[in-house]
């Protein structure tokens, strides 16, 4: 995934700076981002998304433990029963893993993964407009024909790609910490 960001890069740079701009999503005008297109970028999202999904595990694991004493231990969801282990969790899709995370230790940015954007690119059908950076998605099945598409700006598609990306990196940083515990002090304190 770092390679494909670092590629990324140029059409990311004007996504940085929007958590510094108050109303941008007033504006009725697209700024242009890159000469690449959608195309080149959608499955950088999609790959980075499912990082994520699978990184939910450690977390999911680590939240039991600190709440009920046991990386298995799920607390009922609002649908009502509880998973009854981490491998049950790991088979949800990305959607509902969010919702047995309940009291998570791990803070997420609300807006950390968009499902009905990451399933129009992954499994339906998203369409864009190069002149207008115009990208139209559509989050349901509906058969052979796509009427009910929604809309949204190759800019802000690609905040939503640095979005997922921040959160999968500061992931990346707890588990390569809880390696290092692990291989590093752990190991040494068993000789």
């Amino acid at each position: 995934l770092y390679p494909e960001i670092y590629d990324a890069e140029l059409p990311l740079r004007p996504a940085l700076f929007l958590d510094f701009v108050d109303g941008y999503e007033r504006n009725k005008i697209a700024a242009r981002v890159s000469a690449h297109d959608f195309k080149t970028y959608k499955d950088i999202y999609k790959d980075a998304a499912e990082i994520l999904g699978r990184q939910l595990i450690l977390v999911a694991g680590i939240n039991n433990i600190i709440l009920r004493d046991g990386h298995d231990n799920f607390a009922k969801s609002k649908d009502g029963s509880a998973l009854s282990s981490l491998d049950k969790f790991a088979d949800k899709p990305l959607s509902d893993k969010f919702k047995y995370l309940d009291d998570c230790w791990y803070i997420f940015e609300r807006a950390v993964v968009d499902t009905n954007v990451r399933n129009a690119i992954a499994h339906f059908t998203a369409e864009y407009d190069e002149v207008t950076q115009v990208i139209t998605y559509f989050p349901e099945k509906e058969g052979i024909r796509q009427e009910r598409g929604e809309t949204m700006f190759f800019l802000d598609f690609m905040r939503m790609l640095l979005i997922v990306f921040r959160e999968v990196h500061y992931l990346h940083h707890v588990i390569k910490s809880l390696f290092y515990y692990e291989y590093l002090i752990r190991s040494k304190n068993r000789v």
